[in-house]
């Protein structure tokens, strides 16, 4: 096992229970991986050689890298005002407002502007049965946010208003989910409402949408890796080889403009865990077919990952039944805007002075 796959296990082992450490074995077997999680020795083996299948060295193409044109060190950002409520959730100060309205506003110049493409603004919930449609349940159930409802059969024998501090069970007892959750992934609203968007705005099938996502990863959270951040997306749905055409352009934009940023970073092929149910077959597909880009940006010891650009295929076309409109396929390229807002300031591209009032 390679150095990289051995920290993306333990980052893994982390994510999920809290507490891992994976070293190199002397003799004989790959490594070895204490947890602190409760887990039997044989739970604990079935995800380490699940993940291992999923994990074998495949060749990573380097679609850019950019150097600045100054030697400049990261470092976390001094104008990082944010003040954590709860993990991964913050309170914005000013200063990284006007971050976020510096890096929303590169961001619509350098490549929202060169798409002519109609601009929706994304809800915080959207409908379970969406996720469930998309697959997100079956590859990621722990990162969705359920939202609350008071009980249908609830009545005002004893109010909630009358309970006292402390009675946390009490109170959770009179909610019940809903069939709405927070939302883990902006393009799902255009792919969920697809037929009409089209209708309504007789588009080539090219949207561009930004809003606030949301991810419960507990033993993850931190300034870069946020249970709740803006995402800016541009959306592609159409037949295959139109959809072909406009990954690549995609690319091409998105290239053109982080070397614009002046920022350090590359940008290399990239898998994730959610097309396909063989975790090797489908990390190998979309490693060697070039179906995903991420733009990484050096920080710290490793690297951030701000943006990606996603061909999917197929997918979501048969997902939502989307073939009797004309869409065999999709793509879509998306900024974390949190994220990249953090990497600017840390390697101090964002201009001093005093923050511009008006919400972030």
């Amino acid at each position: 096992m390679s150095t990289g796959a051995g920290d993306e296990l333990r980052k893994a082992l982390v994510f999920y229970y809290g507490d891992a450490r994976v070293t190199p074995a002397e003799r004989g077997v790959d490594v070895t991986v204490p947890a602190a999680s409760g887990l039997d020795e044989r739970a604990l083996g079935e995800i380490v050689r699940h993940f291992l299948r999923g994990h074998r060295d495949v060749p990573v193409k380097v679609a850019a890298e950019h150097a600045p044109t100054t030697a400049v060190d990261a470092s976390p950002p001094s104008r990082d005002d944010r003040v954590e409520l709860a993990g991964g959730v913050y309170l914005h100060g000013p200063e990284w407002g006007a971050a976020m309205r510096h890096t929303r506003e590169a961001v619509r110049r350098g490549i929202a502007d060169r798409f002519d493409a109609p601009s929706l603004t994304g809800a915080a919930q959207i409908p379970r049965d969406v996720l469930v449609r998309a697959g997100y349940y079956q590859k990621f159930p722990h990162l969705v946010n359920t939202v609350g409802r008071i009980r249908p059969d609830y009545w005002d024998g004893v109010t909630v208003a009358q309970l006292r501090p402390g009675q946390d069970e009490t109170l959770a007892s009179f909610y019940t989910p809903s069939e709405m959750v927070l939302n883990p992934v902006t393009c799902y609203h255009v792919y969920a409402n697809a037929p009409l968007l089209l209708e309504r705005y007789g588009s080539d099938g090219l949207f561009a949408i930004e809003g606030p996502v949301f991810r419960h990863e507990s033993h993850n959270h931190g300034p870069t890796r946020l249970a709740e951040f803006t995402m800016f997306e541009l959306v592609r749905l159409g037949g295959t080889a139109a959809v072909e055409r406009e990954y690549e352009r995609l690319l091409t934009v998105f290239t053109e403009f982080f070397a614009s940023l002046d920022l350090p970073h590359r940008i290399v092929s990239a898998s994730d865990a959610f097309f396909g149910d063989d975790p090797s077959i489908a990390r190998d597909a979309q490693l060697l077919s070039g179906g995903k880009f991420e733009v990484r940006v050096p920080l710290g010891d490793g690297e951030l990952s701000v943006a990606s650009v996603n061909f999917h295929g197929e997918v979501f076309a048969d997902a939502f039944a989307l073939r009797e409109r004309g869409v065999e396929a999709t793509c879509c390229a998306g900024v974390g805007l949190d994220r990249l807002a953090y990497a600017l300031l840390s390697y101090g591209l964002i201009p001093d002075g005093p923050a511009s009032p008006g919400p972030a």
